[in-house]
């Protein structure tokens, strides 16, 4: 299976590996296991955000990650930014809020889906008037996310990083982790969403968040009409059953490579490092997509969506990974 797009890349011609777009926060971890908050009792202070974890993840597997959000005054954002330049991510983007709190999100532990509440602040005012057309210039793949998309301001800066990154035909993806409770502001956000569709490259939906934009359907259905929308690369996941993906030509299924689940938080966000890496180091789409899977089997190991990950080289000896070449 090959991944084409109708675009001319060049991914070599960019400093950068990934510019992520999006919500930088706290995650609060129960510290034990529990299907409700009723049954929560205590909980831990852990880095989070999707795109900052991709960002975080895609550094210590030894790329070249930039993060664009926002953060508060506060410990909290003080915390969020040293470790992520601790683990070498480039950090200019970031605007520190004197008006808004950091963002904290409470997490239940969990071997299945984790239950959430969230409590929003900075990430959700990432200004269009400070976005960059030379941090987009300089990077390889621009990574967005949905839960950033949910707010208004920050809707409006990702607009604007959509419209300069596909004038300058750079590699756009997408989470489509639509959640009704968090969208804010007028208008239909299942509609917003399938109206940006054409202009993304790459596309990874759960089960939930095909559903979500589609309603009920199988997993054929939600495929094809992922790319009926116009994107070009569909990973479709499917929890422990693995994921399928597709370029057009064809579905592909590949299972896990997890041994040992302990938390789940973050494993989606894992394969997306895992994947990008891939790409980003020239393998080919089927490698690319078997490091993902690495990358996310090593990640559910542990509580939380940081760990300290071997390199690219050691992943693929580790789990026998190997290309169509």
């Amino acid at each position: 299976m090959e991944f084409r797009l109708d675009k001319p890349v060049d991914l070599s011609d960019s400093e950068i590996d990934l510019l992520a777009v999006g919500e930088v926060l706290i995650d609060l971890i129960s510290q034990g296991e529990a299907d409700t908050f009723l049954e929560a009792e205590a909980f831990e202070r852990y880095f989070g955000g999707s795109p900052a974890n991709i960002a975080m993840n895609l550094a210590r597997l030894g790329k070249k990650s930039a993060l664009i959000s926002r953060v508060g005054f506060d410990g909290l954002g003080e915390y969020l930014l040293k470790r992520l330049g601790e683990a070498g991510v480039i950090t200019d983007s970031i605007s520190v809020d004197r008006d808004n709190n950091t963002t904290v999100i409470m997490v239940t532990r969990s071997r299945k889906s984790p239950k959430f509440i969230a409590y929003r602040g900075a990430e959700k005012f990432i200004d269009s008037d400070e976005i960059k057309d030379e941090d987009i210039r300089r990077s390889k793949i621009i990574h967005l996310s949905t839960f950033a998309l949910s707010a208004p301001e920050s809707r409006r800066a990702i607009e604007k990083i959509i419209n300069i990154a596909s004038d300058q035909n750079k590699v756009i993806s997408l989470d489509p982790n639509y959640r009704p409770q968090l969208w804010e502001g007028t208008g239909d956000g299942i509609e917003y969403i399938k109206n940006i569709l054409p202009k993304i490259d790459i596309i990874k939906p759960s089960l939930d968040d095909a559903e979500a934009l589609f309603g009920q359907g199988d997993v054929d259905d939600y495929i094809k009409l992922f790319h009926e929308s116009g994107c070009k690369l569909v990973i479709l996941t499917l929890g422990a059953e693995g994921l399928l993906i597709s370029a057009g030509d064809e579905i592909r299924h590949y299972d896990s490579l997890a041994t040992r689940v302990v938390d789940t938080t973050g494993a989606g966000d894992a394969f997306w490092s895992g994947f990008y890496t891939g790409i980003s180091s020239g393998y080919d789409l089927e490698l690319a997509v078997q490091l993902g899977n690495s990358v996310a089997a090593e990640v559910i190991k542990e509580v939380g969506a940081i760990i300290d990950l071997p390199d690219e080289r050691t992943l693929i000896e580790k789990y026998n990974l190997k290309g169509e070449g």
